[in-house]
C-alpha cells in the first residue's frame, strides 16, 4: 500500500477506536446505543477498513501468502529427517541354507583346489582334505538361526539439493509474486468496499436531503389545506377544491413515509459496509457539496495503467506463470542432491553396516506417460490467458472511466442548469400562494405549484448525488481511492 493510501485511513483512526470501544461488550452497548456519535466520510471509509469482514478475509490470505514465501526460502536449506522405531520377530530369523548350499560347496571345493595348487598344503594331507570336503558336501541342509528377534532402530538423514534445474529459485519468484498479487488483491478489495461506503454515505446524505424536502412540503400542504378549509367555510372554492388539498397533503405524508423507508435502509447499508451495530446511532457531519474539478480523460487513463489494482495483479500472474514455466522444464532435467545418515544399534543386526554414510544422488526421469510436457503445453497457454485478460482489463476499465467521465460532465450540466429553474419556481410558489389568499388563483394552482417546486428541488438534489458519486467514480476506477475523498471533502 502506498503511504499517500495509508494516510487516507488515519483521520477516522479515533472514530473507529470510539467504535471498537462501543463493540467491545453488550452491556456497555446497551448503555449507549442511544448515544449519537458524529461521523464524517473518512470515518465511515476507516470504521470499513477495519471491521469489514471482507478486508479481514484478503488480510488473512495475504499473511497466508507471507508464510508460504517463508516456506519456499526454506527449500535451499537441508532437509533433515530423523526416525526411530523398534522391531519385534515372531521368533528368530534364520539363513534359508537351501538356497546358498550349493554355491557354497563349490566355494569351499574351489577354495581348497586353490590351496592345493599353492603348495600350502602338504601334499599327503590332500586326500584328508579332500575327504573333508566330500563330507561337508553330503551335510544336511540346516538352517542358520540369528539368535534374536528383537531389532531396534534409530536414524537421521540429511539432503541437501544441489541442482534442481531452476525450480527452487522459480518457486521462491513465484511465492513472491503470489503474495504481492494478494496485497493487490487486498487492496482492489479495499477500492471496492471504499466505492460502496461512498455511495452508502451519501445516499443517506442524499434521503436525508429529500425526507427535508418532504417535510417542508407536507408542513406547506397542511398549511394550504388550512386555508383551503377557511375559503371552503366563506364560500371562496368549492368542495372539490377542498377535497384535492386534503388529496395532497395524503399524497405528501405516503411519499415522506416511502422516503423515509428508504433513508433507514440506507443507513443499515452503511452500518453494514462499515462493520458496526445497527443500535448504533449515528449522525452524519459531511454534506452533498458542488465543486467543479477539471478532468483530463486521458490523464486520467495514465494514472489507471499505474495505480489499478488489476494492472499490478495481472503483471503478478504473469510472473508467476513465468516462474511455473521454468519449473515445469525443470522436470525434463536431472535433479543432483547431497545426502548423508548416521545409524545407531548397527551393532545389533547380524549384518554391521558403518554407521555414517555420505553420497551424491542424481535422478532423471526417462518416461511419465508424457505427463511433463503436456504440463509444459498447459503453462503456455497459461500464458496466452494472461495476456488476454489483460487486454480486456484494459478495455474495461478504459470503459469504466469513460462512463464514468460522461456521467461527471451529464450530471454537471444538469445541476447547473437547474439553477435558474429552481429560483424560478420559489417565485412562482410565491406568487401562486398570495394569489389563492387574495382570492385571484385556485386551490389546484397552488398544489400543482408546490409539486412541481418539490420535483424541482429533489431533480436537483440527485443531479449533486450523482456528480459527486460519479467523480469519486472517476478516480476509483484510476485506482486512487485517496483522491476521491480529497475532491469530495474539498
Amino acid at each position: 500500500m502506498s503511504q499517500t493510501r495509508k494516510k487516507l485511513y488515519l483521520p477516522g483512526v479515533l472514530y473507529s477506536f470510539i467504535l471498537m470501544l462501543l463493540l467491545v461488550s453488550q452491556p456497555v452497548l446497551c448503555q449507549v446505543k442511544h448515544t449519537t456519535l458524529p461521523l464524517s466520510l473518512e470515518g465511515a471509509v476507516d470504521s470499513a477498513m477495519n471491521n469489514n469482514p471482507k478486508v479481514r478475509q484478503y488480510k488473512a490470505l495475504v499473511k497466508q501468502k507471507e508464510y508460504l514465501l517463508k516456506a519456499a526460502k526454506g527449500n535451499y536449506l537441508p532437509s533433515v529427517d530423523a526416525n526411530g522405531g523398534y522391531t519385534w520377530l515372531s521368533k528368530n530369523p534364520e539363513v534359508n541354507m537351501g538356497l546358498v548350499k550349493n554355491s557354497l560347496d563349490e566355494s569351499l571345493q574351489a577354495y581348497s583346489q586353490a590351496l592345493a595348487q599353492s603348495g600350502a598344503i602338504p601334499a599327503d594331507m590332500l586326500p584328508v582334505l579332500g575327504g573333508i570336503m566330500q563330507q561337508v558336501s553330503q551335510m544336511p541342509m540346516s538352517n542358520i538361526v540369528i539368535d534374536q528377534n528383537k531389532f531396534p532402530n534409530l536414524n537421521v538423514a540429511a539432503v541437501q539439493p544441489i541442482y534442481t534445474g531452476g525450480k527452487i529459485t522459480a518457486g521462491l519468484r513465484f511465492a513472491k509474486a503470489d503474495k504481492k498479487s494478494a496485497e493487490q488483491q487486498l487492496e482492489e478489495v479495499k477500492d471496492r468496499l471504499i466505492r460502496e461506503t461512498l455511495k452508502n454515505y451519501y445516499s443517506v446524505v442524499l434521503l436525508q436531503k429529500v425526507v427535508q424536502t418532504r417535510e417542508r412540503v407536507l408542513a406547506g400542504m397542511r398549511k394550504h389545506e388550512r386555508q383551503a378549509e377557511k375559503a371552503y367555510d366563506v364560500g371562496m372554492i368549492n368542495r372539490q377544491d377542498l377535497l384535492r388539498a386534503k388529496v395532497a397533503v395524503a399524497n405528501a405524508e405516503r411519499d415522506l413515509s416511502d422516503d423515509k423507508n428508504k433513508l433507514s435502509l440506507a443507513m443499515m447499508a452503511l452500518k453494514t459496509n462499515m462493520g458496526i451495530q445497527s443500535e448504533v446511532s449515528i449522525v452524519l457531519t459531511d454534506t452533498l457539496k458542488f465543486k467543479a474539478v477539471p478532468l483530463d480523460i486521458e490523464n486520467l487513463q495514465q494514472q489507471a495503467l499505474l495505480h489499478q489494482p488489476i494492472f499490478k495483479m495481472i503483471n503478478q500472474q504473469e510472473k508467476m506463470v513465468q516462474q511455473k514455466k521454468i519449473v515445469e522444464r525443470s522436470a525434463f532435467l536431472p535433479q543432483v542432491a547431497v545426502w548423508g545418515q548416521y545409524s545407531a544399534f548397527q551393532d545389533e543386526y547380524p549384518v554391521e553396516m558403518p554407521p555414517a554414510m555420505i553420497g551424491v544422488q542424481a535422478t532423471i526421469n526417462l518416461f511419465d506417460g508424457f505427463k511433463k510436457i503436456n504440463n509444459l503445453k498447459a503453462t503456455r497457454r497459461q500464458q496466452q490467458q494472461v495476456v488476454e485478460a489483460r487486454e480486456y482489463a484494459h478495455q474495461q476499465v478504459n470503459l469504466w472511466i469513460n462512463q464514468s467521465y460522461r456521467k461527471v460532465l451529464n450530471a454537471r450540466e444538469r445541476y447547473l442548469k437547474m439553477k435558474p429553474t429552481v429560483t424560478l419556481s420559489d417565485e412562482n410558489l410565491k406568487v401562486t400562494e398570495k394569489r389563492f389568499q387574495e382570492g385571484l388563483s385556485k386551490s389546484i394552482d397552488v398544489i400543482d405549484a408546490r409539486l412541481m417546486d418539490e420535483k424541482i428541488r429533489i431533480e436537483q438534489l440527485h443531479s449533486l448525488y450523482d456528480y459527486n458519486i460519479a467523480l469519486a467514480d472517476v478516480y476509483l476506477a484510476t485506482g486512487q481511492p485517496e483522491k476521491a475523498i480529497e475532491v469530495l471533502k474539498r
